[in-house]
């Protein structure tokens, strides 16, 4: 199959008669305003809505990357084969911009209620702040893994540490926990990171043996020009007073599907359960 050389779109549309935390999710080689039109028929009572958009080069990677990650962490899928999922635009957003950092030239676009698009710029990727960050206080961070395609606890077991990708700025210093995604669906390691921003090095392939099927070696994603976080993982439970029920009652409004921080001051009490049960 020859390149794709030209820009395609991801994009996120809404509909006024759908539920709000009903989506589409599809990909278009044409402008996303052309495609939503050609949807606007007698299948739906009323017209698609842009709610936000992602330009590249690589629109057929990029869509198959955020279905593939919306569907690693839960079934949110509302039909088998379809693109509609069920979930909020704003977390579909943000899944946006997860995949955008790993695709070189992506543009997303936001667009605002009023119907005007926000400006398009790139997206930044995570790369070595030019200043030191000594002094900053540190972040704890709520990430999530999937057992399907990564046997963490055996790398617990074996290294205490694993070597992870840097989709979000990690800084030594920063702590933080693991959530395990269905049928886990509990909080289940702990951790604090060593080193960030580094480039891959052989080491790092001591990870390669807890790699499952349909997951990739270091070395393959660090061919992506991603960066990696020394990640030590300094605790392990399966208590389920952290369970993604528990966590729900205390603050957090969906089960993890990227890094968030709960050092934020919203989140005070759900960090304060988590700790204190952990």
């Amino acid at each position: 199959m020859a390149q794709q050389t030209e820009p395609g779109y991801v994009y996120i549309l809404t509909n006024p008669s759908f539920r709000e935390d009903w989506v589409k999710i599809g990909k278009s080689a044409r402008p996303v305003n052309v495609r939503s039109k050609e949807l606007d028929n007698t299948a739906v009572p009323l017209p698609f809505e842009i709610f936000a958009t992602m330009k590249t080069v690589k629109y057929n990677e990029a869509e198959r990357l955020v279905h593939r990650y919306i569907e690693r962490f839960t079934n949110l899928r509302i039909r088998n084969n379809r693109e509609f999922f069920n979930v909020k635009p704003e977390e579909a957003l943000e899944i946006f911009k997860d995949v955008a950092l790993v695709i070189e030239d992506a543009e997303i676009c936001e667009v605002h209620k009023d119907g005007l698009p926000a400006a398009e710029s790139p997206v930044a990727k995570p790369r070595k702040p030019a200043t030191s960050d000594s002094g900053k206080k540190s972040t704890v961070w709520l990430i999530p893994y999937n057992k399907k395609y990564y046997n963490l606890d055996g790398c617990y077991e074996e290294f205490g540490e694993v070597y992870w990708t840097m989709h979000c700025n990690f800084n030594p210093g920063d702590t933080g926990y693991i959530y395990g995604a269905a049928p886990e669906s509990a909080i289940r390691f702990s951790f604090r990171i060593e080193e960030s921003y580094m480039e891959y090095q052989p080491i790092m392939d001591q990870d390669d043996a807890y790699v499952l099927k349909g997951g990739r070696s270091n070395e393959e994603i660090s061919n992506e020009g991603n960066l990696f976080a020394h990640m030590r993982l300094t605790g392990r439970t399966t208590d389920r007073r952290l369970s993604l029920a528990n966590l729900l009652d205390r603050g957090l409004k969906t089960a993890p599907m990227g890094a968030m921080k709960l050092s934020k001051p919203e989140l005070k009490e759900l960090l304060k359960y988590i700790e204190e049960n952990f």
